[in-house]
């Protein structure tokens, strides 16, 4: 598992690559942690190269956009295969528009 994670202006994107699971999600989560720390306030979540997510990758995901609603910052979602949307919809992180399907999408909603 690696994390790669870089900057788009005001906007830190954090792209996760394989599993989101009980293997990777404490990487995951450092990573998002670390940066919400930092006091960013807008953090995108890549899951384009996810290839799988467990409940676990999923608590990291509904953790940090808690983390990041009570620090007065906002989180966005975009990518993922079938899998991971099917994941994403049973969770509500799609009713709770947290979704998005492109990159792009996510920052232009993250910075509306």
């Amino acid at each position: 598992m690696s994390v790669e994670s870089y900057t788009s202006g005001p906007v830190v994107i954090v792209k996760p690559q394989g599993g989101l699971d009980t293997k990777s999600a404490p990487e995951v989560e450092k990573v998002l942690t670390d940066h919400i720390e930092r006091g960013e306030k807008k953090i995108v979540l890549d899951l384009s190269c996810i290839e799988y997510i467990s409940s676990i990758g999923l608590r990291v995901i509904l953790k940090t956009a808690m983390a990041m609603t009570r620090n007065g910052g906002r989180m966005a979602l975009c990518g993922g295969n079938d899998q991971v949307l099917e994941v994403l919809q049973l969770s509500g992180a799609m009713t709770m528009s947290l979704h998005v399907p492109a990159l792009e999408d996510a920052l232009a909603k993250i910075q509306a």
